[in-house]
């Protein structure tokens, strides 16, 4: 699963991945989860990488009310190609979300212990995702995605069964240009990301409150 992540700096985001424009305003986010508001998403256009603020999780467009009665926070890899709601984005609405890192929590029953996950480079990375536009009543149109998700590494496994999509810088055009790349062509992807490159430490249970939001949400746990 993936229901919570650190926002890069939005000056940091846009030297990373080159975007063409800026996005005023935007704020980072500590504590980021579905419903709490616009985050960054990375699209390719002709001009180069575009940032748009997007909702999640993700509205299908053939959505004829919301909430939805089904969860979309999360595409899992194994069904996509299946599911009605992704089947028809994989091959034109691929798109990147910046992260400086995300959450899990571990254990089966509560108190679950949260932690933060990053890369040991410490440098902001790209989640893997689906995007897609829906018309609202009032004729005004959002955008929204969701994150894909696969079964865990070895490092994530002793976390939580299931991670995010992270790819690998080299990855990232490839897998934002749908019109060189039909999903066929980058469907190899989709994978686990190297255990031996991430990194992960305890945080305070703070984090468990949605409504937290400071730059200490990802520190590590006092002794």
């Amino acid at each position: 699963m993936c229901n919570r992540v650190r926002a890069p700096e939005m000056r940091d985001i846009k030297i990373r991945w080159n975007l063409f424009n800026d996005l005023p305003g935007f704020k980072p986010g500590y504590n980021i989860g579905p419903d709490r508001g616009a985050i960054v998403a990375i699209l390719r256009h002709e001009a180069g990488n575009e940032a748009r603020l997007m909702d999640w999780p993700l509205i299908p467009s053939f959505a004829r009310t919301v909430p939805l009665e089904y969860s979309t926070s999360n595409a899992a890899a194994e069904r996509l190609l299946q599911s009605p709601v992704y089947n028809r984005l994989v091959d034109q609405r691929r798109c990147l979300i910046p992260v400086a890192g995300f959450y899990e929590w571990q254990g089966s029953k509560p108190p679950k212990t949260p932690f933060y996950i990053y890369l040991k480079s410490a440098e902001p990375f790209a989640l893997a995702g689906l995007w897609d536009t829906w018309r609202k009543p009032d004729g005004s149109v959002l955008e929204s995605f969701s994150i894909i998700t696969t079964e865990a590494n070895d490092f994530m496994g002793r976390i939580h069964h299931r991670m995010p999509l992270i790819l690998h810088k080299d990855d990232e055009r490839a897998w934002l240009d749908c019109a060189a790349n039909p999903f066929d062509n980058v469907e190899s992807l989709v994978q686990p990301f190297p255990a031996e490159l991430m990194a992960t430490h305890e945080i305070s249970k703070r984090i468990n409150n949605p409504n937290y939001d400071a730059p200490d949400c990802s520190a590590p746990v006092e002794d």
